[in-house]
């Protein structure tokens, strides 16, 4: 038989787990994590476009090198152009743009997809992978 402490201890623990469980995988994720699932493979884990990808698949064009957005802006970083660009909703699908997941529906919470709460923990996502992109930049 289980004492008070053993019933708290198992209490505390069902706890948690639950509240790890209903953060859902997005909640783990940061923009390093889902940069190294979703972009690395093309983009490179360095950013410079030469992911292993590339060596397999032509793609034409090639993964751009995205360590050199600010520096192609005037020093200063795209940031809501990156998002939209990860996003992928936004623009007129191109060839190009075909090659790029678009995240913005990829990440949707299954079963709750383009619901307000999803559209938000795919924004924060997104957000982040964005600032991840920008922490690559060429000083």
């Amino acid at each position: 038989m289980l004492d008070l402490d053993d019933r708290f201890r198992s209490a505390f623990l069902l706890l948690i787990l639950a509240l790890v469980l209903a953060a859902g995988p997005a909640a783990a994720q940061s923009g390093k994590q889902d940069y190294d699932t979703y972009c690395a493979e093309c983009h490179g884990s360095n950013g410079k476009g030469n992911g292993p990808t590339t060596q397999t698949i032509p793609m034409n064009p090639p993964p751009p090198d995205i360590t050199v957005l600010a520096k192609r802006n005037g020093g200063k970083f795209p940031f809501d152009e990156v998002v939209d660009l990860i996003d992928g909703r936004k623009q007129v699908p191109s060839h190009e743009r075909i090659q790029m997941p678009f995240l913005g529906t990829t990440l949707q919470q299954p079963g709750r997809e383009f619901t307000p709460e999803s559209d938000a923990a795919v924004k924060r996502r997104i957000d982040a992978m964005a600032r991840y992109v920008q922490s690559l930049q060429q000083k």
